[in-house]
């Protein structure tokens, strides 16, 4: 697998605090490695009407298979004082994967790695305790 491209998207006190903002936020930061913003928007607030996407503590994992990707990616935002995703669930880190529509496993390779280092509670407190800049690259050596 090649090495994948992680966007760290800064978020500050005067953010929006819906799920549906931030998403897009994080897509329009991601836009190289998109085709079409509003598609892959469309597309991950699709499936997060599917299943929901905040299965981890303080830890939301939005993503789609969209024709509007370009180049698999990731997009790490984080809010210490948490945003409300599912089910009044406060969470504090977003990483939010995109990948093509046609991506046959690559998708699940990418979620499958990222879910494995999850498993892992010294981790995520990394993660948790880390700026924005450490967390993506914390998160872009799992796939290098």
């Amino acid at each position: 697998m090649t090495s994948i491209p992680v966007v760290p998207v800064e978020l500050t006190n005067d953010v929006l605090k819906q799920k549906s903002s931030i998403i897009r936020l994080m897509a329009q930061n991601s836009q190289n490695y998109l085709t079409d913003v509003e598609k892959f928007v469309a597309d991950v607030m699709a499936h997060e009407q599917e299943m929901d996407t905040d299965v981890l503590p303080d830890i939301a994992l939005p993503h789609a298979k969209s024709d509007g990707v370009r180049t698999p990616f990731i997009a790490v935002s984080k809010y210490s004082d948490g945003i409300i995703w599912n089910n009044n669930n406060k969470v504090k880190l977003i990483v939010m994967i995109g990948a093509q529509e046609n991506a046959d496993k690559e998708h699940l390779t990418i979620i499958a790695k990222l879910a494995a280092n999850l498993a892992d509670d010294d981790f995520i407190a990394q993660l948790l305790n880390s700026d924005i800049q450490t967390i993506a690259r914390k998160v872009r050596g799992i796939y290098e």
